[in-house]
């Protein structure tokens, strides 16, 4: 009779150890709550490294939160990470690759990384299949409309843009970001200018901690232009 009491206590207790075990892990699960990570790759003068693979996850999962290839301007994409420190890495062929702790932090972030040459380092494998980065923003075609006085682009795009700048020239010197629209009015002091530049580029977040893709610079010429021999 005191055996099987006693053990009757033992399973109950055994049973409410795990319970609250239970208990505590999801508490902890729901309590890290989940960020946006994405980075930027340069190389060692500052210039965006296209097709560098990255790797986000813990030590023995390097990939467990996700794989991504750097885009045109160096960015690889969105990855939703715990708040939990994790590592990082970045591989592509002639450079040295490099495996970085990240620490939490429970907010947004994107963060650039310099690869520079050296010996091999840690690979990721990022895999073809991945979708690899934000959408995209490229210009297929820019129609040219004047009439009164007023010249306006039409561009056909590729993803979803949010901004636009127009320039003198490529470098696209002075030239402020604006909102985009389906149709762009071209400055009056450049209406004359025979030659243009259009950006287009996809913006979310803010000056602090953002994620930006964009668009190739493309010439475009406006009417009455002389076209170079």
């Amino acid at each position: 009779m005191n055996r099987s009491t006693d053990h009757t206590k033992k399973l109950l207790t055994a049973a409410l150890t795990i319970g609250l075990s239970f208990g505590t892990l999801v508490l902890a699960t729901t309590s890290a709550h989940a960020a946006r990570f994405s980075v930027r790759v340069v190389d060692e003068i500052g210039q965006p490294v296209p097709g560098a693979s990255v790797c986000i996850g813990l030590h023995g999962n390097y990939r467990q939160f996700g794989t991504a290839f750097t885009d045109a301007s160096g960015m690889a994409g969105v990855v939703d990470v715990p708040n939990v420190p994790f590592v990082v890495t970045i591989s592509k062929t002639r450079f040295a690759a490099i495996r970085v702790e990240q620490p939490s932090t429970g907010y947004d972030l994107v963060r650039e990384f310099t690869l520079g040459g050296g010996l091999p380092g840690p690979r990721c494998k990022a895999g073809s299949t991945v979708a690899a980065n934000p959408p995209m923003i490229r210009i297929d075609d820019v129609g040219v409309v004047s009439q009164r006085g007023s010249t306006v682009l039409r561009p056909t795009v590729s993803g979803n843009p949010n901004h636009y700048r127009i320039g003198f020239d490529e470098d696209m010197d002075f030239a402020a970001w604006r909102d985009f629209e389906e149709s762009i009015d071209v400055p009056a002091n450049l209406v004359d200018a025979g030659e243009i530049y259009l950006q287009l580029r996809r913006f979310e977040g803010t000056p602090e901690s953002n994620l930006a893709s964009e668009s190739e610079v493309v010439l475009v010429k406006l009417p009455g232009a002389t076209m170079p021999n």
